[in-house]
């Protein structure tokens, strides 16, 4: 997944144009996208989600995921 895989989806989910969305949409794209878990603790500081944290976010889970393959 590229930054404009992520950026489209980001944009798809903010249809009002806000610039933000919410924590229950965004655990739901890391849900979909397979990185994080249903019954995963995530911490809701009550802001919306900006694309700026959403790209920052949807990058970090993947290095952590691939590190914790190779030790497998």
């Amino acid at each position: 997944m590229d930054q404009s895989n992520i950026v489209a989806m980001f944009e798809m989910m903010d249809s009002s144009n806000k610039g933000t969305i919410s924590f229950v949409q965004y655990k739901e794209a890391l849900n979909t996208l397979g990185l994080c878990t249903a019954d995963e603790v995530l911490k809701d500081d009550g802001h919306g989600i900006t694309l700026d944290k959403f790209k920052q976010e949807v990058c970090i889970y993947p290095a952590s995921l691939q590190a914790f393959a190779k030790k497998f």
